[in-house]
């Protein structure tokens, strides 16, 4: 008995009108997913090259320098740590203060379009849903209107119409694992971003601090 195959493409197309929409989500997701990985790699080599500069210009009371740092490291840690320069001299709270105000700007960008991967991962199963039913029904009225012909469809029928519906819930699927697990890698990323800017804000205070009161005696 030969037994025929079908290629990638051809069971795409089987899947129906619904397949269309869940290869655009999975082509976005993918494209939000690189994007974010160069931009977040981008910012951790950057932060990593700004900090050591930044805190020895800091503790050694060069603020030209540390200023110079943040000017050219602008954005990230960059624009934060100038929020805190701008506030030398004043008391711990306000400069954590307006640090934080300018962190809130930069997580701001960093979080772009996590939403659009979160509603992606929730979309993509329900349209594989979607049109598994729409499939099913397209088949149980095909089976209804032949039996009332009285020329019943056979199993083999039945089997290819039901086995064509699920092709849309596996892409759904598939779409939607590979969806949450790009959101878990950048948004743990992105943590781990916040929890750099934290450490920064108090660091970069509690010195500024101490080289204020070294200037006062």
């Amino acid at each position: 008995m030969a037994v025929d195959f079908i290629n990638a493409w051809g069971i795409f197309l089987k899947g129906g009108p619904m397949m269309w929409p869940i290869l655009l989500l999975s082509i976005l997701a993918i494209t939000v997913g690189i994007e974010k990985f160069l931009f977040l790699s981008t910012l951790e080599r950057s932060n990593n090259k700004f900090k050591p500069v930044f805190f020895k210009a800091l503790r050694e009371n060069r603020m030209k320098d540390a200023l110079g740092a943040c000017e050219d490291n602008a954005f990230g840690l960059g624009n934060i740590c100038k929020a805190g320069l701008m506030k030398f001299g004043n008391s711990v709270d306000l400069i954590k203060a307006s640090m934080c105000q300018a962190a809130g700007f930069e997580v701001h960008v960093l979080k772009q379009r996590l939403k659009l991967l979160a509603f992606i991962v929730n979309a993509a199963p329900l349209l594989g849903l979607l049109g598994t039913t729409t499939s099913l029904c397209v088949v149980f009225h095909a089976s209804q209107m032949r039996s009332n012909a009285l020329n019943p469809l056979s199993l083999g029928d039945m089997s290819s119409g039901i086995w064509q519906a699920l092709v849309t819930s596996s892409a759904g699927l598939s779409v939607g694992i590979i969806s949450y697990a790009i959101y878990c890698f950048t948004a743990s990323r992105v943590n781990d971003a916040v929890v750099v800017f934290e450490q920064t804000i108090s660091e970069t205070a509690g010195i500024l601090q101490a080289v204020s009161e070294l200037d006062r005696t």
